[in-house]
C-alpha cells in the first residue's frame, strides 16, 4: 500500500489511526449500540445493561459486526465512531485489524459475529445449517455454529436445546407441516439457565431460547436460520426455509440425540484459577473463542488479537503499547484490533472477551 493511500486512510479513520510512528497501529475503540428489530420481542435488558434510557432498539445488538442480515447489503453492520462501516475499514487494512495469520486463513473477515441478545419472549424452534450445507446449497463460506453466555435470566428461565431421543426426518417434516409446536418442544431438552452459564450449540442442533434471558452470543458471521416454528412469528415468505424448500433444508438438521451434559459448558470457567477463564470447550476453537476476565486491581495482560470486549460490570482501562488508554464502564463494548499490540486491562471489572477462531484449530466438525 502506497504512503499516500495510507495517509488518506489514517485521516478517514480518525482516532483509529494514532500518529505513533513506525508501522500502522490501530487503537482500541468504543463501539456504539447497533440494535436490530427481529421477528421476536425484546431489547429492554440490553438497554438496561448499556444504561440507555427510552424504549428504542430491538432484541439483538450486533457488536463489532461485519455481517449484514440475510438479504441486506448493510443492515446489521457496525459503524466506527467516525461513521465508517467497520467492514470497510477492515477490508482497507486487514492485517492491522486481524493479523497476518488470520488474514492468510480467513481473508479480510473477522470470522466472528458477537451479539447481545434479549429474549423478551420465547424464540421459535429453529436450527442453523453447518458449513458444508451452507457451501453446497447456498454458496456461502460459513455455517452457523454458536455459543450462549448467559448474562441475566429470570428465576424460571429455560432454553430448549438438543433432541432427547431418536426422531426421524419425516417426523420433523410433519411437525413443520402441522406447526405442532408442542411436539417440537417435547422432543427437546428443557434446561434451566442462570447467569454465568455457558452453552455450546453446534450447527444443525434444534433449539429455542426461552423468555427472560439476556446473553452474549458468539457465532459464525452469517445470518442463517431455519424456522421450524414459523407461523406464530409471521415468517411465511420463504425465508423460514431459506428459500430452498422444506425437503432440501431439513437435510441440514442434526437428528443425533444428545445428553444435557454435552450441551452445557458452565463448569469450564469455574475450574480455572486466575483472572482469565476460557469459557468454551476445545471443539469450539475452529469457530470462535471466549474468555471471562475478572480484573480486581492488578493489571491483566492480553496478547495481540482482534477482540470484542463486553463490560458486564465495573470500570476499567484498556492500555495498549501503541495507543492512548481507553476507559470503559458497565454496558460498554469495544473493539481491540490486532494492531493495538500487547494490551493490559486495569481497574475493577468483569469483561467478556470474544475472539475469532484459533488459526491452528483445524476445520471443525460442523
Amino acid at each position: 500500500m502506497g504512503e499516500g493511500v495510507r495517509d488518506r486512510l489514517r485521516q478517514s479513520a480518525g482516532t483509529l489511526w494514532p500518529p505513533v510512528g513506525g508501522p500502522v497501529a490501530v487503537a482500541p475503540t468504543v463501539l456504539g449500540r447497533n440494535q436490530l428489530t427481529r421477528s421476536y420481542q425484546g431489547g429492554a435488558r440490553i438497554r438496561r445493561l448499556r444504561g440507555s434510557s427510552g424504549t428504542g432498539g430491538g432484541p439483538e445488538d450486533w457488536v463489532g459486526s461485519t455481517t449484514a442480515t440475510l438479504g441486506s447489503d448493510s443492515q446489521g453492520l457496525s459503524r466506527l465512531p467516525n461513521g465508517r462501516f467497520l467492514r470497510d475499514a477492515i477490508e482497507a487494512d486487514p492485517v492491522s485489524f486481524l493479523g497476518t495469520e488470520h488474514v492468510q486463513k480467513w481473508g479480510p473477515n473477522p470470522a466472528l459475529l458477537v451479539k447481545l441478545l434479549d429474549a423478551g419472549e420465547r424464540l421459535p424452534v429453529h436450527f442453523h445449517p453447518g458449513r458444508r450445507f451452507a457451501r453446497e446449497a447456498l454458496g456461502l463460506g460459513f455455517g452457523k455454529t454458536e455459543a450462549w453466555l448467559i448474562v441475566a435470566a429470570e428465576a424460571d428461565a429455560v432454553v430448549h436445546l438438543g433432541l432427547k431421543g431418536e426422531v426421524t426426518r419425516s417426523t420433523v417434516s410433519g411437525w413443520v407441516r402441522e406447526q405442532d409446536v408442542s411436539a417440537m418442544l417435547a422432543a427437546l431438552h428443557e434446561l434451566p439457565v442462570s447467569p454465568g452459564q455457558v452453552l455450546f450449540v453446534p450447527a444443525g442442533t434444534l433449539h429455542a431460547i426461552g423468555a427472560g434471558i439476556l446473553m452474549v452470543e458468539l457465532q459464525e458471521p452469517i445470518d442463517l436460520s431455519v424456522l421450524l416454528e414459523w407461523e406464530r412469528f409471521g415468517v411465511d415468505d420463504g425465508a423460514e426455509h431459506l428459500h430452498l424448500g422444506w425437503e432440501r433444508v431439513l437435510a441440514a438438521v442434526d437428528l443425533t440425540p444428545s445428553s444435557a451434559g454435552e450441551l452445557v459448558a458452565q463448569d469450564v470457567a469455574g475450574a480455572q484459577p486466575g483472572p482469565v477463564a476460557e469459557l468454551l470447550p476445545a471443539h469450539a476453537q475452529p469457530y470462535f473463542r471466549a474468555q471471562r476476565i475478572v480484573v480486581d486491581g492488578d493489571p491483566v495482560q492480553l496478547e495481540p488479537s482482534f477482540a470484542i470486549l463486553i463490560v458486564l460490570e465495573g470500570r476499567l482501562m484498556v492500555c495498549s503499547d501503541r495507543a492512548q488508554p481507553l476507559e470503559l464502564r458497565t454496558g460498554q463494548t469495544a473493539l481491540v484490533p490486532f494492531g493495538a499490540g500487547n494490551c493490559t486491562i486495569e481497574g475493577h471489572a468483569t469483561v467478556i472477551r470474544c475472539l475469532p477462531p484459533a488459526t491452528g484449530a483445524g476445520p471443525g466438525r460442523w
